[in-house]
């Protein structure tokens, strides 16, 4: 992923999903259940090995490349220049919570390019079940910018976290979604600078 010029955060963990070790680095056990942090032993780096670790994917980085390619980034205004027709729902922007939210935020409505995300999760099992109980949760984000023929396509749709456990998180699905949350509101206030190659500009987006 780095020649592509995209990263993933290795984020430490409470065994138990009470806490992420976010914005408080330097504690050594969880706050909430008193877990410790780190286990004994040592590893060959001589760095300390947390227990429980999952990978977070930017999706800042991975939504601006929809806007280099010529391929893409003439599909992101779709929803913008498409008009309902018959009052049959096809898509998204046909429902009313698409419609009150242009109300409730009208200047954000007018930039045809800021974003619609919809956020799905699911579980899968990397391995055959007699060899390990073991499953994985992925959070994956899709774009609802896109026409209905192709915004369900695998390529459009990007995954933003893996979580790894032998149990189902989904009870603590919140404390995982927090760094994805964080970087979502972070595109809502300051807006991401982005180059638009079909326009040959930068502009701002949300």
């Amino acid at each position: 992923m780095k020649p592509l010029g995209l990263w993933y955060k290795n984020i430490d963990m409470c065994p138990n999903f009470c806490i992420l070790y976010l914005e408080n680095t330097e504690l050594t056990e969880c706050r909430i259940c008193e877990h410790a942090r780190y286990i004994s032993r040592i590893s060959k780096g001589r760095t300390l090995v947390a227990y429980r670790k999952f990978r977070y994917f930017s999706m800042t980085l991975t939504l601006q490349r929809l806007f280099i390619s010529p391929k893409t980034t003439k599909h992101i205004a779709w929803h913008h220049l498409y008009n309902m027709v018959d009052r049959v729902m096809v898509h998204s922007f046909d429902g009313e919570a698409w419609k009150y939210f242009n109300r409730v935020h009208p200047q954000s409505s007018m930039e045809s390019r800021n974003m619609h995300l919809g956020l799905c999760t699911d579980k899968f099992i990397p391995f055959k079940l007699f060899v390990a109980p073991y499953s994985c949760w992925s959070a994956i984000l899709a774009v609802y910018n896109l026409a209905p023929r192709i915004c369900m396509r695998s390529e459009f749709m990007f995954l933003s976290m893996v979580i790894p456990d032998p149990n189902s998180p989904i009870q603590n699905i919140d404390v995982y979604l927090h760094p994805l949350i964080d970087e979502l509101k972070q595109l809502w206030l300051s807006k991401a600078l982005t180059y638009n190659v079909s326009r040959k500009q930068n502009f701002r987006w949300r």
